[in-house]
């Protein structure tokens, strides 16, 4: 894998943040086992949630680009090129700084998706 293919992966988990959080709801509510697919739900969330915090802390217009761009909160998500594009005015910026904008969000995203082992980077495994 390339890191091209990480960080789609990465948008992808960031549009789907509030679908996965649901269903670990239902599953906490239903009282149920974790699965081992519920448990990678879990360390998404939990990816995501850091970025935002990090973001909250160091760079709150960065924070709320993330929530508007990938649909956090609700609302269209808009991650495309038309949806950048509406952004620009909502911040007052170019497209190219947007774009810039995006790549940062998702690579913290990845660091914070390996820190808790949602995505395995590297993974090494035995060759026999």
């Amino acid at each position: 894998m390339c890191v091209k293919e990480w960080k789609r992966i990465a948008e992808w988990e960031a549009t789907h943040y509030r679908e996965r959080k649901a269903f670990l709801k239902g599953v906490r509510d239903a009282a149920c086992a974790m699965t081992e697919r519920a448990a990678l739900y879990e360390r998404w969330v939990k990816a995501v949630e850091s970025v935002l915090g990090y973001l909250r802390q160091h760079d709150s217009e960065r924070e709320r680009f993330f929530r508007l761009c990938y649909g956090i909160d609700g609302g269209k998500k808009r991650y495309d090129r038309e949806g950048l594009v509406s952004l620009t005015f909502t911040f007052h910026v170019s497209q190219s700084t947007l774009y810039q904008w995006r790549n940062e969000v998702l690579s913290l995203l990845l660091i914070a998706a390996a820190e808790t082992g949602a995505l395995k980077l590297f993974h090494t495994g035995s060759k026999e």
